[in-house]
């Protein structure tokens, strides 16, 4: 394959790509596919995949760009192919084949697939800020855990806290992880530093129910007083 050092363009088709890990998968196997365009391309300035779905499936899940985990990012939907129904804060959005929907960043948005193999390409950048990708391994990583693999999971987690020691969810994951799959001295551990980061973290430890094994652990308390 040539690349883009190697040529002034890369071509290829969304077809030709294989189906990525989803990062957040459903509890069961709904149809959804990801396409990790961005990787695919190597592009490292902005943010760029997409997703497909049968018919009323939801092609992009119920989500806002606002959080720890995400940047504020203003997102722009593509409908490359099919028909979505949008939901964007309440309001009803009916997007055909060609269209394109922006969203900022607060707005709670989904989409729901109106006919089989509805396409989306979804591109996305915070206003102000160079884009930042996260780790492959970070992906990785959640894929892992979707499928109740989690050692594999805490692995490839424990690589994006070497790549970015100073993530405070990067550290939270570890300790999700790690509590799901029995750890409870690791889960301390990287809820303790996650916490020492940021301490806004609190807000995610009291609700999370991945860490329901370890709340009974007398050193769970300290961490959220």
């Amino acid at each position: 394959m040539a690349t883009a050092t190697e040529k002034g363009y890369v071509l290829a088709r969304l077809d030709e790509l294989e189906p990525a890990p989803l990062i957040a998968p459903a509890a069961t196997d709904d149809g959804r596919q990801r396409f990790d365009v961005r990787r695919r391309f190597d592009i490292t300035s902005f943010g760029i995949q997409a997703f497909r779905a049968p018919s009323e499936v939801d092609v992009v899940r119920e989500h806002t760009e606002i959080g720890f985990a995400t940047g504020g990012q203003e997102e722009l939907y593509i409908v490359l192919n099919g028909a979505a129904t949008f939901e964007v804060d309440g309001e009803t959005v009916e997007a055909e084949a060609g269209s394109l929907v922006l969203v900022q960043p607060a707005a709670s948005r989904k989409a729901v697939a109106k006919e089989d193999g509805t396409t989306i390409l979804v591109i996305g950048g915070t206003p102000g800020e160079a884009y930042d990708p996260a780790p492959i391994e970070a992906g990785e990583a959640m894929a892992a855990y979707g499928k109740g693999d989690y050692e594999t999971a805490i692995a490839k987690q424990l690589i994006v806290v070497e790549k970015r020691p100073e993530d405070a969810v990067a550290h939270f994951n570890v300790a999700c992880f790690a509590a799901r799959a029995g750890r409870a001295d690791e889960a301390i551990e990287y809820l303790g530093k996650s916490v020492e980061l940021n301490e806004r973290i609190k807000g995610l430890i009291a609700t999370d129910d991945d860490l329901d094994s370890i709340r009974e652990d007398p050193r769970f308390a300290a961490l959220t007083n």
